[in-house]
């Protein structure tokens, strides 16, 4: 069992094989509902770059996916310079990416590369406390 805190919109809770997202506040819920709606809209190859959402609470309090390893920072900036992360394929309409490009965001679950938080562009960039997401090349930081 583990807890991950230092999550801006959530708490993750891994027990297991599940890893149990919990909102902290309004934007979590938000990021949670986010997730699922993606997850559920997504084609076949998105899906493949998509840690899956098992479960989601309707007020989207809680998320539930399996539990995959977190990448190390060494990983991601290996990814990130090979240009290795997944494309997320525009379709006209569709939010920008939902993911970012940071260590904490990506996984491995049964030995593919997959997001673990693609709730990027649920919280408005206009809030005081969220920022727009990186890119690959940028690796900034945006709230997550």
């Amino acid at each position: 069992m583990s807890l991950h805190t230092d999550g801006t919109t959530r708490l993750v809770l891994v027990i297991g094989g599940y890893a149990f997202k919990f909102a902290r506040g309004r934007k979590g819920c938000l990021c949670n509902l986010f997730e699922a709606s993606t997850w559920s809209e997504a084609t076949p190859a998105r899906r493949k770059m998509l840690c899956p959402v098992l479960a989601c609470a309707p007020s989207g309090v809680l998320l539930v996916m399996p539990a995959a390893r977190p990448l190390t920072a060494e990983e991601a900036q290996a990814h990130r310079e090979a240009d290795s992360f997944p494309d997320w394929d525009y379709w006209p309409g569709d939010p920008t990416e939902p993911f970012e490009y940071k260590a904490s965001d990506w996984g491995v679950l049964d030995g593919h590369l997959v997001a673990l938080d693609y709730s990027a562009p649920a919280i408005p960039f206009d809030d005081e406390d969220a920022s727009p997401p990186s890119s690959p090349t940028t690796g900034g930081a945006g709230a997550s």
